[in-house]
């Protein structure tokens, strides 16, 4: 080993030499620096993962299928209602809160009604309007008041106009306004008013009527007016009668008025359903003028003259027509 040659060295030597030699040349670093070290890059190991598939879930109609890892299976999912809130739901709704509402205000006894507010009735009763009306214990609920107003002035011919007005809890008021009767017609015991249109009414409570007919038959009818009402259901007009309460003409109503400017003191006015308007005179006989009185100066003049010759031949007759004014007759007995 001793013999050997210095210019021979060993590996490890020459490595050794070769590091001192780099440190000579590189300069010595300034004193107050430091010197820093660029940090060694580091090899992380990352794990590698196998690529699994995501499962695909497929849906039906009223299904949901989900795949497992094993390729042969799968479950099924309940199916579920899928639901669509809309105004048609939100409508049904309060369809249904309103309905349940209404039954149940309807059931309840202080929504049902007992007594009737009547105001502008002189000769009518609130029992008498109860009665004909058939509102007492029913639900103020189920009350039309349009539907109330036709019936009162269709069953209570009394009453020329009618407005109903209802108010929670159960009061019930109806505003009227009676006819005014001008006539009284007795009638095979019976008795009715007249007023001036010539609308029959019975008799409620007491009222001085100018004119009292004693009649033998019902009175010229008002021709029937025809009018339209639609059916709702089944979308077709139908024609029907306005003649359900009964009536006279209007002209007949001022013949009756009239023709007792023309009466002797002490006669009654009757009425004939064959000879027309007349009177009782107070010597017994009957005299009548017809059905219109729009020639009565003239017949009065006749009448007049008729009696005239009666007299004369001591003749007392028990009835005297002028219904044809070119016509006139007498008889002997009625």
């Amino acid at each position: 080993m001793a013999n050997r040659n210095q210019g021979e060295m060993s590996r490890a030597e020459q490595v050794r030499a070769r590091r001192q030699q780099k440190r000579k040349k590189q300069p010595s670093a300034p004193l107050g620096s430091s010197v820093t070290r660029k940090p060694k890059a580091r090899n992380v190991t990352v794990p590698r993962r196998a690529n699994t598939p995501t499962p695909v879930v497929t849906r039906k109609k009223h299904a949901t299928y989900v795949p497992i890892k094993k390729k042969v299976a799968e479950f099924q999912l309940p199916a579920l209602p899928r639901l669509q809130l809309g105004w048609r739901l939100f409508s049904g709704a309060v369809f249904l809160f309103a309905l349940t509402v209404v039954i149940s205000f309807s059931s309840l006894g202080t929504f049902r009604i007992s007594t009737i507010n009547l105001k502008g009735a002189q000769r009518l009763s609130p029992e008498v309007v109860l009665a004909q009306l058939d509102l007492v214990d029913k639900s103020i609920i189920t009350i039309e008041p349009d539907v109330v107003k036709d019936k009162v002035e269709a069953s209570l011919p009394g009453i020329k106009n009618a407005q109903v007005s209802i108010k929670l809890p159960a009061k019930v008021t109806i505003q009227v306004e009676e006819r005014e009767p001008i006539i009284l017609w007795e009638q095979e015991g019976s008795s009715q008013w007249i007023d001036a249109e010539g609308v029959l009414f019975p008799v409620f409570g007491e009222e001085d009527v100018p004119q009292r007919v004693v009649a033998v038959g019902d009175p010229p009818s008002a021709p029937t007016v025809p009018h339209q009402e639609i059916d709702v259901e089944m979308g077709e007009i139908s024609p029907l009668m306005e003649n359900v309460i009964p009536r006279t003409t209007p002209e007949f109503v001022a013949a009756v008025l009239s023709i007792t400017k023309f009466m002797p003191e002490g006669s009654q006015l009757q009425y004939d359903s064959q000879f027309g308007l007349g009177w009782q005179d107070p010597n017994g006989w009957l005299v009548y003028f017809g059905q219109e009185t729009a020639n009565i100066d003239t017949k009065l003049i006749e009448y007049q003259e008729i009696l005239t010759v009666l007299n004369q031949q001591n003749i007392t007759p028990a009835l005297i027509s002028l219904e044809f004014i070119h016509a006139p007759y007498y008889r002997m007995e009625q």
